[in-house]
């Protein structure tokens, strides 16, 4: 069995729990019964929609999640959980090549069985079966199985995210625009009046240097192995805004006929954008000369002052050559964020235990936080760090093989559980990616 310690997590937790002190069982009851939280608002026909490949039915996320806690820990440790049916390990494996064939992504919709409620039912099986399992150690569960119980929750926290981009986007391709939320916190009525500011005290400044980036294992207590090993950078003179684009900037990007502009664009970006007619974010929607956009609470009026959103690494790359300014490096980024002053950040926009924590800031005047909000892109390709090294088997696969040909996002969003809410966390998409909950923050050189 490999070591996942040496993988996931670092200092080792106190008997029987998780070394925030929080109890094992109750985390798992929580975090497993905010998946299907997630789901709630949804009508059965929407958890098996998969309109495009990189999109999964939301029924699909519930039973891959689910998948992962009787492949990694119930049958990893004998215990006598039977599959459903004998196609649960090729259907919800989602791309661990060590543990199988696995069903093609992009055909994730193409199935109708095992149907929701076979897949809640499987959920509720696999949940009675580990927590019975858990209370059998009387308290004192032994440290690798708290160790992949919480890699497995990390997982499932993840999945939320990814739950909601995909719900918004499966919504999105109703022509009615239905909303996955009934209320929602409201843009303040003169949003779209309140002039944009622009000072020196916009911009935080650093005079360079040689710093340390990254995590070590036994200092933490836990991260991901692509946040590791610490290790040293050299950052010539930068500064970098503290508020990030905004919807009417972007929208002053678009009538300046960016979209049109190939100077602006890396040549990959430009074929993207003119093979996908793409000329605006996605949802956004132009009606008589005005913008609307879709969110998770419907159609609506474009809030100018809003953070802008859904923006790919090309659209964010042509956006900052325009402004006349760069994309940061994501240790430029990590540097900020670590000095970056918490006053005033909008840590109150999450709500776990309601759903209304679905929405992203409504006023970028203050939307100076760098959690919390939408995902920002860097100018950092997604690689491994000086030192780097990742197991040959499943939990090797989860991060290492991806790190070629993806650009690398830091911060967090509104839907990204706040334990994941780390400086050194590495978030990872195609350039061409747009579904996920994204923005942009400007930097620049020094003299």
């Amino acid at each position: 069995m490999p070591n996942v310690t040496k993988l996931f997590m670092g200092q080792e937790p106190t008997k029987g729990c998780f070394i925030d002190g929080v109890d094992l069982i109750q985390q798992y009851k929580a975090i497993r019964f905010k998946t299907v939280d997630i789901c709630e608002p949804l009508e059965i026909e929407d958890m098996v929609i998969q309109p495009v490949s990189y999109v999964s039915p939301p029924k699909w996320h519930l039973a891959h999640t689910t998948w992962f806690f009787v492949n990694f820990i119930l049958h990893r440790y004998g215990v006598n959980f039977p599959w459903p049916d004998d196609s649960y390990p090729q259907l919800f494996n989602s791309y661990y090549k060590s543990q199988g064939k696995h069903w093609v992504q992009g055909r994730r919709g193409d199935l109708s069985r095992p149907t929701v409620n076979q897949i809640i039912c499987f959920r509720r099986d696999v949940d009675e079966a580990l927590v019975s399992w858990l209370l059998s150690f009387n308290g004192d569960v032994p440290f690798d199985v708290q160790n992949l119980l919480r890699l497995g929750l990390e997982h499932e926290q993840q999945h939320q995210e990814l739950l909601l981009m995909d719900i918004k986007f499966i919504l999105s391709r109703n022509p009615s625009k239905p909303a996955y939320l009934k209320t929602i916190q409201r843009a303040d009525p003169q949003a779209n009046k309140k002039p944009l500011k622009n000072s020196e005290s916009d911009v935080w400044c650093n005079d360079g240097g040689l710093y340390e980036f990254g995590e070590n294992l036994k200092d933490c207590r836990f991260c991901f192995d692509n946040e590791t090993p610490r290790h040293n950078v050299y950052l010539n003179p930068y500064n970098i805004e503290h508020k990030t684009v905004s919807n009417e900037e972007y929208a002053n990007f678009i009538a300046d006929g960016a979209y049109e502009e190939p100077s602006l664009w890396l040549s990959e970006g430009w074929d993207f954008i003119n093979e996908n007619q793409i000329r605006s974010p996605l949802y956004w929607y132009s009606n008589q000369g005005a913008w609307l956009e879709y969110t998770l609470a419907g159609e609506r009026e474009l809030v100018l002052n809003a953070p802008v959103a859904h923006i790919s690494y090309h659209e964010a790359y042509a956006y900052a050559r325009w402004a006349n300014k760069r994309l940061p490096t994501e240790f430029e980024w990590e540097l900020y964020a670590n000095h970056k002053p918490r006053e005033g950040a909008k840590f109150e926009l999450f709500q776990e235990s309601n759903l209304a924590y679905a929405h992203y800031p409504e006023d970028q005047n203050h939307f100076t936080n760098v959690n919390g909000g939408l995902w920002e892109w860097t100018a950092s390709t997604y690689s491994p760090y000086p030192g780097y090294t990742s197991t040959h088997d499943a939990f090797g696969e989860y991060n290492g093989k991806f790190m070629i040909n993806q650009m690398v996002l830091r911060g967090g969003c509104f839907a990204t559980p706040k334990g994941h809410y780390r400086t050194s966390y590495r978030n990872f998409y195609n350039a061409t990616q747009r579904w996920p909950f994204t923005s942009i923050r400007l930097a620049g050189d020094s003299v």
